[in-house]
């Protein structure tokens, strides 16, 4: 009950605050405003940079077609009063970046309309945009980069221009992935940074990747739907120790988004991957409304802001829907999505004080009435977020930032199929122990697996950011701290434990609510130094410190070059260093030095037990009506109960290495980029041999002397625990050529080329196989005489691979604003895909398993005992098979209507090249996508009606 009292007052302080802040300024001001200035509004907002790091003063703010012009003041505030109301357009000039019109700024009467702008660096004498119906289209980018991180910019009318449906598709547009699939929501998406996505890599590499709304995370740590249940033979798929669903984040609502790869700020830690942050509409959002349309996915999207008092209400209503396969009723994904945005600034801009609502349903069914199994599946899932963020301008050069958040999933799955069972005999304890058995008389049965659970993540930050100047270089500081909690409640999974999942008895139902939470705390300090010293530079170094789940502190660890913080899943020490810098006006050269570290899963820590059911028996005799005596089997099952879990399961750490040279000759920028990465204790499961008797109780029910009548060793891939033995070893080269648009072509031209190459393994890892079984006195082709009966479980070196890609993507950008049309071409190629599924693997076992231990062997001894594997030499070569001809073409073409409305179609794959190709094991493969097409269309409402 504190805990809770807690949170209710760490949330609800902010907005108690000002509130009250609020009534004291419309009680004494706002009247004497409303009396001078009856039937009058206004504008106010403040001017920032792009990537919202500081304020910009000294901007030049006009409202077009009058001579009403201002400054911004040094906090970036600005502020037009007593104007008529109508529809007015603003422009916002500042030497050394676009000009930004922004049109359409509806003002009331007696109300003031917020609005707050981003400028980015750039040539003065052209505009940040020009807008093709309701599709702004963003003016050329600085051609070198401005951070010494590589980092990757879409913004919303490049979302918008590509017909994007969710996330997951935006972020294709990231050089180095491969398309493979089709705009939609018919199945779960993730994004690979500079990694590989595929059935036997690393799925901790993509958990590793962290997605980042309106600064606040999209967590996956306490998703427990794990194990048997949705994601077990049907299209109804589980997350649960990867990364986020990305289907639902609506695309139509994102103002920007940001990816880096390489190194990140530490002001962002739990990932290991990489970093997406995305930022959703804020201020004067016209009323719109968007309808698409392709084979896949319908989606209607709604969206605008509207004024109440002196807060501006930003609102985003989504509906998508998508069908796996148009022959097929039952196999439907829903998603509706809601979000709402209230913006309020006090004292003359000083403090920005942002809350926000956003929910998100998801429905996707599998119920194909076709299927001989029946099978049947659903995720129903209620998402609920709510957050703040406060940002207090001190003075132009300091500020303070609060967020806070708290973030509730109800997940609902459910899933059926028909069963055989594969034995006549059940049990239904939950604990270990022994009961005669139940006879099973049906042949087969429909097992049905539920799973509810109550996700909770909620978090606070609070940062101190300042810039000081020493001399001629400017220092900007950062610090401060994170606090992130998850957990899981709830029934968790059900199931009637007489018609078991997959016809076999090794697992049980479990309740959530006994599964410990997890708790992340986090200190950061980073600095950005730019000066000249022989030539401009930059120079960023920081640190972060993670600790997951902290018990104690204790600073005298220092000392003993020990943790500061004793935390049951490691404290985790993440430096930062970079550097940019500036060889000649057009060349500069920057690199990176960091290390991250990610929290392990609760479905890592905390899997579902591992249950064995053995068959003992008993002998029973009963007196017939004749008097004499019939004696039968009475069969017996013995429950034994393994405990999979492992509380203190450490984190994972990276370390990141990137250079890059970058070179601008006129209006084209090349830059070349090469990278390396190392993960280390990354969470793997490993199998668990075990033994076991199968007993003849003369006795029964009592256990006293038990008779051993068979003893077995054996593994299950089903009882295993996940311990930090994994790694991975990722390089590669990026190489980028764009280029301004070329004024009498009005072209912009893009070249991508992404080489990266990926291994990956475990250390130390006892590669268990299939029990062997020996007799007493046979002799071995390999002369061994065996000297007891005997089941051992080999063990041997674990298997390492490699894969590798170059990803060229080739882009055509036209723009003609007179004709108000917007035509992209881009291509894609595919070279150099390889992979090798075992490297350098050992063919002799490291020992055996036998009698409840270890036993290491040499290479002679598993020769002379026959366990030598055999491996496919499919396995140990190279896989080149699939060929460097792999194109795929596609268009998009934006078209405006007229004012404030346009039309937009895509192809993809337009040549309908299948790229098919046989591989080297006899099958035909295909390496893109069928031809796809899709068209949209968007208005806003008051241009509409």
């Amino acid at each position: 009950m504190k805990k809770i009292t807690f949170l209710v007052l760490l949330f609800c302080f902010p907005v108690l605050l000002l509130a009250q802040h609020q009534n004291k300024i419309s009680g004494k001001h706002q009247q004497r405003q409303n009396r001078a200035e009856s039937g009058y509004g206004g504008i106010v907002g403040h001017v920032e940079t792009a990537a919202g790091a500081e304020r910009l003063g000294d901007v030049i703010i006009k409202i077009e077609g009058t001579e009403t012009s201002l400054k911004s003041n040094p906090r970036g505030h600005y502020k037009f009063a007593g104007l008529a109301p109508d529809t007015y357009s603003l422009i916002f000039i500042k030497p050394g970046y676009y000009s930004l019109v922004m049109p359409e700024v509806q003002v009331y009467a007696d109300k003031m309309t917020h609005l707050n702008v981003q400028m980015y660096p750039g040539d003065t004498n052209e505009f940040l945009f020009l807008e093709i119906g309701g599709i702004r289209v963003t003016a050329d980018r600085a051609l070198l980069s401005q951070e010494p991180e590589t980092v990757h910019r879409i913004t919303s009318g490049e979302i918008e221009h590509m017909q994007a449906n969710s996330l997951g598709d935006v972020l294709q547009m990231i050089p180095g992935n491969e398309i493979t699939s089709n705009f939609g929501l018919q199945r779960k998406q993730s994004v690979q940074l500079r990694t590989f996505d595929n059935a036997r890599d690393d799925q901790a590499a993509l958990f590793g990747t962290k997605i980042i709304v309106d600064d606040v995370p999209l967590s996956n740590n306490a998703n427990l739907q794990s194990g048997v249940g949705v994601g077990y033979g049907s299209y109804v798929q589980t997350t649960s120790g990867r990364q986020y669903d990305l289907r639902e984040v609506v695309a139509e609502n994102l103002q920007r988004v940001e990816v880096v790869s390489g190194a990140s700020s530490v002001e962002y830690g739990d990932h290991s991957q990489g970093l997406v942050k995305v930022k959703t509409r804020t201020s004067n959002v016209p009323t719109r409304f968007k309808v698409k349309n392709n084979p896949d996915s319908r989606e209607a999207n709604l969206m605008g802001s509207l004024r109440y008092g002196r807060t501006e209400l930003v609102y985003n209503i989504n509906y998508g829907y998508s069908e796996r396969d148009i022959r097929i009723s039952g196999d439907e994904y829903h998603r509706i999505a809601g979000s709402v945005k209230s913006l309020n600034t006090f004292r003359d801009g000083r403090i920005d004080f942002t809350q926000q609502f956003r929910y998100n349903r998801k429905i996707e069914e599998d119920s194909d009435d076709s299927d001989p199994y029946g099978t049947k599946a659903y995720n129903r899932d209620h998402h609920f977020v709510y957050a703040h963020q406060m940002d207090y301008n001190f003075n132009p050069v300091a500020h303070l930032y609060m967020r806070n958040y708290l973030d509730f999933r109800r997940r609902n799955s459910w899933y059926r199929r028909l069963q055989t069972p594969q034995v006549e005999v059940w049990t239904d304890r939950m604990q270990p122990g022994t009961r005669e058995g139940i006879i099973v008389q049906d042949a087969s049965y429909f097992s049905e697996v539920k799973t509810i659970g109550y996700e909770w993540s909620f978090g606070s930050k609070l940062k101190y950011q300042r810039n000081i100047l020493w001399g001629d270089i400017l220092n900007r500081f950062l610090i401060g701290g994170e606090f992130q909690g998850d957990d899981n409640t709830g029934p968790g999974k059900s199931f009637d434990l007489l018609k078991p999942p997959g016809g076999q008895l090794n697992t049980r139902p479990r309740s959530f609510n006994d599964t410990p939470g997890l708790f992340q705390l986090a200190l950061f300090a980073e600095n950005r130094m730019t000066g000249v010293w022989l030539l401009p530079y930059t120079i960023e170094y920081g640190f972060r410190l993670d600790s997951y789940n902290p018990q104690s502190f204790n600073p005298a660890n220092l000392l003993d070059d020990k943790d500061i913080f004793d935390a049951q899943n490691g404290t985790f020490f993440n430096p930062r260093l970079g550097f940019k810098i500036k060889l000649t006006d057009h060349t500069q050269v920057r690199g990176t030095f960091s290390k991250a570290s990610k929290t392990p899963a609760l479905s890592y820590m905390y899997p579902e037990d591992f249950f064995l059911d053995v068959f003992d028996y008993t002998m029973r005799t009963t007196q017939a009506a004749d008097g004499s005596d019939s004696t039968y089997r009475v069969p017996l099952v013995s429950t034994y109960q393994y405990n999979r879990s492992d509380f203190s399961l450490d984190g994972y750490q990276s370390t990141k290495y990137e250079l890059a040279l970058e070179q601008q000759i006129g209006d084209v920028g090349i830059s070349l980029i090469g990278y390396h990465q190392n993960t280390d204790g990354i969470p793997r499961d490993e199998n668990i041999p075990y033994s076991y008797n199968i007993y003849f109780w003369p006795d029964w029910p009592q256990s006293t002397n038990r008779i051993v009548e068979e003893s077995v060793t054996t593994t299950d891939h089903k009882y295993s625990r996940y311990v930090n033995l994994g790694w991975t070893e990722s390089s590669g080269l990026e190489v980028r050529l764009h280029t301004h648009r070329i004024k009498p072509l009005n072209m912009r031209f893009v070249i991508n080329a992404a080489f990266k190459f990926k291994k990956y393994g475990s250390d130390n890892y006892n590669n268990y196989t299939n029990v062997r079984r020996f007799s007493e006195g046979d002799t071995l082709s390999g002369g061994w005489v065996v000297p007891e009966d005997m089941q051992v479980v080999p063990y041997y070196s674990p298997y390492q691979h490699w894969n590798q890609k170059t990803v060229v993507n080739y882009v055509v950008d036209y723009v003609h604003k007179s004709l108000g049309l917007w035509f992209t071409l881009r291509a894609q190629q595919v070279l150099w895909d390889r992979d090798l599924d075992i490297m350098e693997a050992d063919r002799s076992a490291k020992g055996y398993f036998y009698n409840s231990r270890n036993y290491a062997i040499s290479p002679a001894t598993s020769t002379a005992m026959g366990l030598d594997r055999s491996l496919d030499p499919l396995d140990t070569s190279v896989d080149k098979s699939r060929p460097n001809d792999k194109w795929l073409f596609s268009i998009v073409v934006s078209k405006s209507l007229f004012k404030g409305a346009d039309i937009s179609l895509f192809v993809e794959n337009i040549l309908n090249d299948q790229a098919y190709y046989l591989d080297r094991r006899g099958f035909w493969r295909s390496r893109n996508p069928d031809i796809f097409w899709g068209i949209a269309f968007s208005s806003k409402l008051n241009e509409l009606f």
